[in-house]
């Protein structure tokens, strides 16, 4: 970490920080607004399981006070296979929101969404989830030691340059 780099807690660095919501299977409908699940985040990239795509009704979506999740929004997994892995929510030209085991990241306008989503594939990122978490049959991260974590946040120009290099 360079000197002129902060840190900051992932919690702090962000808009919006919260967990999906609580979908019943009884919630769900053939059509509507898209669940995107567990399964749809892969270590680093969206699985867009369309086939297998779940969806709940604008009425389930008011009537639960759903959050939105949008394209540019980072989706953490809690659950294993490894806990905490992420990934960047693609433009699907349809409305969404998640379920209650991932965390919805909005980050603050000085972190770059894909300089964070490349920073939560680090051995540095997994390694300080892997301190957090808890469960004996099966391992998870709650939200708020998820949000302890602390992210090193250079300069935009520098997470641009990095996330250039990178994606190379």
């Amino acid at each position: 970490m360079r000197e002129r780099w902060k840190k900051e807690l992932l919690k702090n660095a962000c808009k919006v920080f919260t967990d999906g919501n609580w979908i019943e299977s009884k919630d769900q409908s053939i059509k509507g607004i898209r669940l995107v699940q567990t399964g749809n985040i892969g270590f680093g990239y969206f699985r867009d399981k369309e086939d297998k795509a779940r969806y709940i009704s604008e009425e389930t979506f008011d009537r639960l006070k759903c959050t939105e999740i949008l394209p540019g929004d980072l989706l953490v997994s809690r659950l294993p296979d490894p806990v905490g892995k992420s990934c960047i929510i693609p433009e699907l030209n349809t409305k969404m929101i998640t379920g209650v085991d991932c965390t919805i990241i909005r980050p603050k306008d000085y972190l770059a969404s894909d300089y964070l989503g490349y920073y939560q594939m680090s051995n540095q990122y997994l390694k300080d989830v892997q301190s957090r978490v808890s469960g004996t049959t099966r391992s998870r991260i709650s939200r708020k030691n998820l949000g302890l974590i602390e992210i090193p946040i250079p300069p935009l120009p520098e997470q641009q340059q990095i996330v250039a290099i990178l994606d190379k």
